[in-house]
């Protein structure tokens, strides 16, 4: 069959090789395992079906990402949960997620554009065209992930694109990945169609909204994951949110110094990457708390 396509197709299909612009292809796999390029011009709707009833259609071609990109590809985007053994162990994970809207961009050009506005260490994958993930990972206890400011509009301008991001919640290493990464798909949906007018969205954005609209909260309240033990820490945080975020009335009412409460908010902070000091942040620091309260967190 492979030589029959290449008989078809003649210079429109490449075969187990590199294009220079794989987003002009559309990309399937045979059963021997072979990437299988096809431009998209040539195609029509229905031989486009035929083929996806004798090859498997790709998302990505993973023959040109390195062996951790393909890794990362395999576990969350095909799900196969034997592929998290072999990714490089961290501490903490992170993911990033980008929707280009409308419009397609050169992957390689907005790849290494993501590569240049990221630590060096971070891990890109492309979902399919419009769907890029950033991973990021921490090997230290420090919450010192890159912080998006400016990066969606420098992205935008330069590109010629609109374009929308999510930014995940840390999670310690493990095959838990899988499931946040699929709960934050879901969140980040929600919080396009419900704040289109915003660019950039979290957690803190997000979950007034998954009250409102009955979701399941089991990952929503994840960021509170390295805190839930220290009883101390999260009764200090809900006093500061009870006391109108004023610091010295809270200090007040735990019969401790101003500066000894700063430093668990601040250590609360670095645990969570939730910044409480400000609105957002608190609200649904406060909506985690009290939910967890309720359901034996």
């Amino acid at each position: 069959m492979i030589e029959k396509l290449r008989a078809h197709y003649k210079d429109a299909i490449v075969i187990d090789e590199p294009t220079n612009h794989p987003e002009r292809y559309e990309w399937f796999s045979s059963k021997n395992g072979e990437v299988i390029g096809i431009q998209k011009d040539r195609l029509t709707v229905k031989e486009r079906e035929l083929l996806s009833i004798f090859l498997t259609p790709l998302a990505q071609p993973s023959i040109w990402m390195n062996d951790e990109q393909r890794m990362w590809y395999r576990f969350l985007i095909q799900k196969d949960q034997e592929a998290f053994a072999k990714l490089p162990s961290s501490l903490y994970d992170r993911f990033i997620y980008f929707q280009i809207q409308k419009a397609a961009v050169d992957q390689q050009d907005f790849t290494e554009a993501l590569k240049g506005l990221f630590p060096p260490d971070v891990v890109i994958v492309w979902e399919d065209e419009h769907q890029v993930i950033v991973i990021e990972k921490k090997s230290e206890e420090e919450n010192n992930f890159f912080s998006l400011s400016d990066l969606i509009d420098t992205l935008c301008s330069d590109f010629y694109i609109q374009l929308r991001a999510y930014i995940g919640q840390k999670c310690r290493h493990s095959p838990e990945l899988l499931h946040l990464f699929a709960a934050e798909k879901r969140y980040f949906q929600l919080a396009a169609a419900n704040i289109p007018k915003q660019k950039v969205y979290s957690i803190e954005d997000v979950f007034p909204l998954l009250l409102m609209k009955n979701f399941d909260l089991s990952y929503a309240t994840y960021f509170l994951n390295d805190v839930k033990d220290d009883l101390q820490l999260l009764e200090t945080v809900k006093t500061f949110f009870e006391c109108n975020l004023n610091a010295s009335l809270a200090a007040k009412k735990l019969y401790m110094h101003r500066n000894s409460l700063q430093y668990r908010i601040d250590k609360f902070i670095e645990k969570t990457g939730v910044d409480i000091k400000q609105f957002k942040g608190a609200i649904a620091t406060y909506l985690a708390i009290l939910y967890n309260e309720q359901n034996d967190f």
